[in-house]
């Protein structure tokens, strides 16, 4: 077997490597025979997409100078590749239980699905399980994990290779908060759960359940999987560097009879060592790669060369080769598409805060007045600061992490209210009975006709469409509703917290002001986004809340603030930590 390591800086170019790995390979083997695997549905979804574009595949053939009859087999092979692409460019996840034999009396797999939902029958058995999460509704295993404060613990305490009372006590204050249950109830659904996996009396459904790790686990150490019969000629693995423990053990074992091996990450943008990566190990196996990428083509210089700075000292301390990565910054693409122009300068801005600042007008004048797209990411817990300051700016923006714990509440219900309002009274339109619904939920009672359950069966369901004044005649909104052409005159309050009423309000008017046809909710281009989820992601602007909540070692500090400076491609803002501990 021969190993090629791959590493790269950020923006170099490492997904666009492993589709030259797929091309160079397609033609002497099968695409069932190769196998790329990465941890999320994004970073597999991506390569796929690279794979089947025409244009990867046309540059690709320039590239190698490839023409004639051997371009056409490229294309044909590809274009046949689509058959089976899905299951050989896919997430560990889906990978491992495709190779979990679903035989009469064999471990079967822990399954939410429209057929099968075994996580309904646990919590159904074992009410704990819906202490903080109700009848909150998970739709797959990965839902679950992300979602679920009992799944997400018990899946880091797997991933690092502790039992929950070991892996509780290596937890700080703010970690054992964010996971919600206490030791002793963590305890006893561990116990709850491994008895449900393990008991057809008591899942229904086989004598062993398996979940994630399990299927790790089950696929490294079984004896009816054999490397040699998996039938893995080429092995692709990207962002290796967030492997855990287990899952790199699983991943030797699918190389072991392969021919070829890459194995393509960034020790540098490591950030999972509490799930189990082992960061300094990353380190010193990709100090010396058989292949670096060098050529930079999202950072601009200024960018560029503050994260080198960020990121040094682990070069020197890990011995890299030539003593660090080469990353050349970013060029000006030439009228062919290619990075042949002058290298970008770039911009970097601190902020003291995000109330008064000299920089403050710039960056706002630049979300409000510009198309560049936003990234405020932070550190932590709930950036309160970020969000009362993108609340004033009255543009939309996306809190990119669904099963954020924040008790700030995007406004979509108002936002969607106050259009549809606008669209009866200003427009004269008529809108959907489920529209109608909403507004009547939100209405004042003084605007709101006295609705009773019989009122409501006579609007239907779904698409039906209703105008203001059908509205008014049949007594579901009263007339002085036509004196107001602005929703959040006639509406209530809504959930606030730390933004008052007003705030809200002000800004569900400015949002449907500034974009009037909706089209940054279906495009978004401000997000807000957690620094562990950012990662492997561009924008034009990275704005970087420097606060962090507790001391943290230097070097993940490093790691940490490297990955989320490096995501912008022209302007980096960095907002001062507020308590004397900074990244």
């Amino acid at each position: 077997m021969k190993k090629i390591r791959i590493a790269g800086p950020p923006g170099t170019g490492k997904t666009r490597r492993l589709v030259k790995a797929y091309y160079d390979h397609i033609q002497p083997y099968s695409a069932t025979e190769i196998i790329a695997i990465s941890h999320t549905n994004t970073a597999a979804d991506e390569i796929r997409k690279r794979v089947l574009d025409k244009k990867s595949i046309q540059e690709y053939l320039e590239s190698e100078n490839i023409q004639g009859e051997r371009g056409k087999e490229l294309f044909r092979l590809v274009r046949e590749s689509r058959n089976t692409i899905k299951e050989t460019i896919t997430t560990m996840h889906k990978c491992f239980m495709s190779r979990i034999p679903e035989k009469k009396g064999k471990p079967v797999v822990f399954t939410i699905s429209s057929n099968v939902d075994d996580y309904e029958n646990l919590r159904e058995q074992f009410p704990l399980f819906n202490k903080y999460t109700g009848s909150k509704k998970f739709y797959n295993l990965e839902m679950l994990i992300a979602g679920h404060p009992f799944f997400r613990f018990h899946s880091a305490a797997r991933d690092n290779g502790c039992d929950t009372v070991k892996y509780y006590l290596t937890l700080d204050f703010p970690e054992k908060e964010s996971y919600e249950y206490l030791v002793e109830e963590l305890q006893e659904l561990e116990k709850n759960y491994n008895d449900f996996k393990n008991d057809k009396k008591i899942n229904e459904r086989a004598e062993r359940l398996l979940d994630f790790q399990d299927m790790i686990e089950h696929f490294t150490d079984s004896e009816e999987i054999k490397s040699e019969d998996l039938g893995i000629k080429i092995l692709i693995v990207d962002e290796a560097q967030d492997s855990s423990v287990i899952q790199e053990a699983a991943e030797r074992k699918m190389a072991a009879a392969v021919d070829i091996f890459y194995k393509a990450g960034d020790p540098d943008q490591s950030l999972f060592g509490f799930a189990g990566a082992n960061p300094d190990a990353f380190h010193k196996e990709f100090a010396h790669p058989e292949e670096e990428l060098k050529e930079g083509f999202r950072c601009p210089r200024v960018i560029n060369e503050y994260c080198k700075d960020i990121i040094k000292p682990l070069w020197k301390h890990y011995e890299y080769a030539g003593g660090g990565r080469v990353w050349s910054p970013r060029r000006e693409l030439d009228k062919d598409g290619k990075p042949t122009g002058p290298i970008v300068e770039g911009e970097k801005f601190e902020l003291m805060n995000l109330e008064q600042d000299p920089n403050l007008a710039e960056l706002t004048k630049r979300i409000t007045q510009t198309s560049e797209t936003f990234a405020f990411t932070y550190r932590g817990n709930e950036p309160k600061e970020i969000i009362k300051y993108l609340i004033k700016t009255g543009v939309p923006f996306k809190i990119a992490d669904k099963h954020h714990k924040f008790k700030f509440q995007y406004p979509k219900e108002g936002i969607r209210n106050q259009r549809n309002f606008l669209k009866l009274i200003r427009e004269n339109e008529k809108i959907t009975a489920t529209s109608i619904r909403e507004i009547l939920k939100n209405i004042l009672p003084e605007y709101a006709e006295k609705i009773t359950q019989d009122k409501l069966d006579k609007l239907g369901k779904g698409s039906v469409k209703y105008d203001i004044e059908w509205l008014i005649k049949h007594q579901f909104l009263s007339p002085l509703v036509k004196k107001s052409d602005d929703f959040q005159n006639i509406s209530k309050p809504g959930k606030t917290l730390y933004i008052s009423t007003i705030q809200r309000k002000n800004f569900i008017r400015a949002v449907v002001k500034y974009d009037p046809l909706d089209n940054l909710r279906r495009d978004p281009r401000i997000f807000l986004e957690n620094i562990h989820t950012i990662k492997g992601k561009e924008f034009d602007n990275s704005v970087v809340d420097l606060t962090v909540k507790r001391e943290e070692e230097e070097k993940a500090k490093r790691r940490i603030k490297y990955v989320a400076c490096s995501r912008a491609r022209k302007t980096l803002w960095l907002i001062k930590s507020k308590n004397g501990m900074t990244l």
